[in-house]
């Protein structure tokens, strides 16, 4: 997967808008970070905690809902999220592009924002909300693409696999928009 070809693609299909956010508690951004290691691009997602009410134990991107006395805007939400769930400090001018967003079975909007390191981040997981950190060479997950059978048949449900980590739902979906990032 080519961290340049990429960073063209968000710039120029998908550059970054911010834009004033309605408060709704279920309007929500997660933070995709990409970057290199060991000359493969990686992707950094997180497997939360067993303990929460919500999504227990899946694997996710770091992100959560926007709130509005704390954000001004849904990147500010992905960044405040990122920072609180890891301690990573994403610098605004890594953040390369906005994605389309991905609607959730349970009413969420979730807008991914896109950023590229030029190394890998380090990281100290927050233990109340992080159970595992997953660092995944992004060409190998993509691989292991699957059609998601749990979804309803008129959707375009995909899974992917890292290790015995089953990523799913709003994750794959936009895992399979950025493998689409990756092609001409």
């Amino acid at each position: 997967m080519d961290l340049f070809l990429i960073k063209h693609k968000l710039k120029n299909d998908f550059p970054l808008v911010r834009e004033a956010t309605q408060a709704h508690p279920q309007r929500a951004a997660v933070m995709v970070m990409l970057y290199p290691r060991h000359n493969k691009t990686h992707v950094l997602m997180t497997r939360r905690a067993t303990h929460l009410k919500y999504h227990a134990g899946e694997v996710s991107f770091p992100g959560g809902v926007f709130e509005e006395d704390q954000d001004d805007d849904l990147l500010a939400t992905a960044l405040r999220e990122t920072e609180e769930e890891l301690a990573i400090e994403v610098d605004q001018g890594d953040v390369l592009g906005r994605l389309p967003i991905v609607n959730t079975r349970l009413g969420f909007e979730i807008t991914p924002f896109v950023s590229v390191l030029s190394s890998a981040p380090e990281y100290e997981p927050a233990e109340s909300e992080v159970g595992e950190v997953l660092e995944m060479p992004f060409t190998s997950l993509l691989a292991t693409q699957q059609r998601d059978v749990g979804s309803k048949p008129s959707e375009e449900g995909v899974m992917y696999w890292f290790r015995h980590h089953r990523i799913w739902g709003a994750s794959a979906k936009i895992l399979n928009q950025i493998a689409h990032l990756g092609t001409y």
